[in-house]
């Protein structure tokens, strides 16, 4: 007898159990393969954005407040509205313009939150240099093209609009301007 709780069955039904990252719902690799997708300008199958998350978008956003609380910028109430209010006019945006097929709001969440990873770059940079320069501008606008061309490739794909590539970029645009001068100024 090595454990007094081996006459409860209880050993045996910790073998048994999942790991606490696959019980909650977590896949790592989905995590990984979606961030270096952003990183690196590639596209994302459909199979990969059939399976939406919240864990990496919810890391992004964490991450994108500490640097902004780093760099002296307080704006949590800001990034939460901007995300919320920005996040339900591409949701609805997105399925008034969708003939083929409708996008559920945890998904869209999902994907905007992946594709703000640029602009979460930007704030990092913000808390070692100054962003109000040619130079800081500059990087913003490349941080939010990025953002949008990802966000935006993203939701063509899913929704299999390819000829409204424009028309679903201009709002997710507007969105990521928004907590692009949250960083910026």
């Amino acid at each position: 007898r090595n454990s007094p709780f081996e006459d409860y069955g209880i050993k045996e039904e910790e073998e048994t159990e999942p790991p606490l990252m696959e019980d909650l719902g977590i896949n790592v690799e989905h995590i990984k393969q979606k961030t270096v997708s952003v990183l690196t300008f590639r596209h994302l199958d459909e199979r990969s954005l059939e399976d939406p998350d919240m864990g990496g978008p919810l890391l992004f956003v964490v991450i994108f407040g500490a640097m902004l609380l780093l760099a002296g910028k307080m704006h949590f109430g800001a990034i939460y509205g901007f995300g919320v209010l920005g996040s339900l006019g591409v949701y609805c945006v997105l399925n008034l313009m969708s003939q083929k097929r409708d996008i559920d709001y945890y998904r869209t969440v999902s994907i905007l939150g992946y594709a703000l990873l640029p602009i979460v770059g930007l704030s990092a940079l913000g808390v070692f240099f100054s962003l109000s320069s040619l130079i800081g501008f500059g990087l913003a606008v490349i941080c939010v093209g990025w953002s949008t061309l990802m966000a935006s490739r993203f939701f063509e794909t899913f929704l299999e609009m390819d000829d409204q590539r424009w028309l679903v970029s201009y709002p997710v645009l507007l969105m990521y301007a928004c907590f692009t001068l949250l960083t910026v100024f």
